[in-house]
């Protein structure tokens, strides 16, 4: 589901419930992605099975998988042993170090003629902005985006990525354009959509916000943190009713995830507020 790849964000609101929880415009930890163009598997050399085998290590058990793409690196693994290295140190949330090494992997890999080279650039991005530095996340997506090796799908998560970094950096007519991009390139992510209506209602844009995340439930019926956004904007319309049944839904769709408690305080703020 999509709430399992979120985190809460807090933000001013004009309700007065003090601050709504927003779908997280931060990235997931750098993905395992490989380009539509890699060679099948009976056509992956015994170096492509040591990488894969090296980033799901890394991946599962980053402590181990340091161990294992160190010991790469000393054997001469150069930059496909810097990228597993890059998935450990992200495993331990050590984005410094981890930033480090996909920088070196996608230059290694760009340097080589790699296809692989825009998947690096871009995980090097998603470590620089969970690391907070934005400018050199901005800078890495669009390395990735020059090398011109990535299919709809994957260009359309690095250009929802940079939409990220420029809500971060509080940018939002530049997030907007980003977002444009993403639903053009990938118009069936409900990801997309969700994190497209959360911007248009920071920003006023009420309509725009109802189109979206209406578009984002048609895409997964189910999920709790699409129904906590569709609360979120039909609160600020002033469609209490609305706002109180898609609460609700988030709590019936997955009472344990963030979303539904979220959207638990939400409505025994309102009961609260209905007894005063």
């Amino acid at each position: 589901m999509i709430s399992s790849l979120l985190l809460p964000l807090l933000m001013q609101s004009v309700t007065p419930y003090g601050s709504p929880i927003d779908p997280v415009l931060m990235p997931s930890k750098p993905r395992q992605e490989e380009p539509a163009s890699s060679p099948p598997p009976n056509a992956k050399t015994a170096t492509d099975i040591r990488f894969e085998q090296c980033v799901d290590q890394a991946a599962d058990d980053p402590a181990n998988g340091l161990l294992t793409a160190n010991k790469w690196q000393i054997e001469g693994g150069g930059y496909l042993a810097r990228n597993c290295l890059g998935f450990a140190y992200a495993g331990q949330e050590d984005w410094t170090k981890a930033l480090a090494e996909f920088v070196k992997a996608a230059e290694g890999a760009q340097a080589a003629g790699d296809e692989r080279t825009a998947n690096f650039w871009s995980q090097a991005g998603n470590a620089a902005f969970a690391g907070g530095n934005e400018p050199v996340a901005l800078q890495h997506f669009g390395a990735a985006l020059e090398q011109d090796t990535l299919d709809g799908l994957l260009k359309g998560e690095v250009h929802l990525d940079m939409a990220r970094v420029y809500v971060a950096l509080n940018q939002y007519d530049e997030a907007k354009k980003q977002f444009a991009l993403v639903h053009q390139l990938v118009p069936e992510d409900p990801l997309g959509w969700l994190l497209s209506a959360t911007l248009a209602r920071r920003m006023g844009d009420l309509v725009q916000a109802k189109s979206d995340i209406a578009r984002a439930a048609k895409l997964v019926i189910t999920d709790p943190a699409i129904a906590l956004e569709a609360g979120n904007i039909a609160y600020e319309a002033g469609d209490v009713a609305n706002a109180r049944s898609n609460w609700e839904q988030a709590i019936k769709f997955d009472p344990e995830s963030l979303p539904a408690k979220a959207a638990t305080r939400y409505l025994a703020q309102l009961e609260a507020s209905a007894e005063q």
